[in-house]
């Protein structure tokens, strides 16, 4: 993703209240079911030696993916138990430093993880995960009605499990007009 406020928009906080997220900023999830919030705008200045932390997850535990949000999106997340869960992005907690963030979804069992999310924006956008029988199978708001964070989430297959997410092509940006 770029930083670039030509291509991103504005990522700096808003002088009302510093807690509040701005305008646009980022949202992670682990595969253990954590999700957080977080600003963008400490990281545009190049890392240091040791890095930029933005999260602080478990030992063992890997962040998914990291999606661009305004806030008002639907995040749409499977776990390879083949389950799902349609919920607000605005009910992750929106975090100013590192931290581990808020249970998003509860495994079922020990081996169940977070395969990966999207941000919705409507109803035509789709994750597809793959299952293990090979199969393709779409998640979206339209088949599925949006509930609270925490909850286990809906059964979304009888048998078998979700190997992976397949994932989409990313949309090219426009380009940026010459100043």
């Amino acid at each position: 993703m770029s930083l670039d406020p030509r291509s991103i928009g504005d990522i700096k906080p808003t002088a009302k209240r510093p807690d509040d997220p701005p305008p646009v900023h980022a949202l992670a999830v682990t595969t253990d079911g954590y999700a957080l919030r977080f600003g963008l705008e400490g990281l545009v200045e190049p890392s240091t030696r040791s890095g930029r932390r933005f999260a602080r997850p478990s030992t063992g535990v890997e962040v998914t993916s990291v999606a661009v949000v305004s806030g008002t999106e639907i995040l749409i997340v499977a776990t390879a138990d083949a389950r799902g869960l349609l919920t607000r992005v605005d009910e992750v907690n929106y975090l100013s430093g590192p931290g581990k963030g808020v249970i998003l979804i509860k495994l079922v069992s020990k081996d169940d993880r977070v395969l990966g999310f999207i941000a919705s924006t409507g109803d035509r956008d789709l994750l597809t995960v793959e299952t293990s029988r090979g199969a393709e199978q779409t998640i979206s708001t339209g088949k599925y009605e949006v509930t609270g964070r925490g909850g286990k989430g809906r059964e979304l297959l009888q048998r078998g499990t979700f190997t992976r997410i397949l994932s989409s092509p990313p949309d090219a940006p426009a380009p940026l007009a010459q100043p």
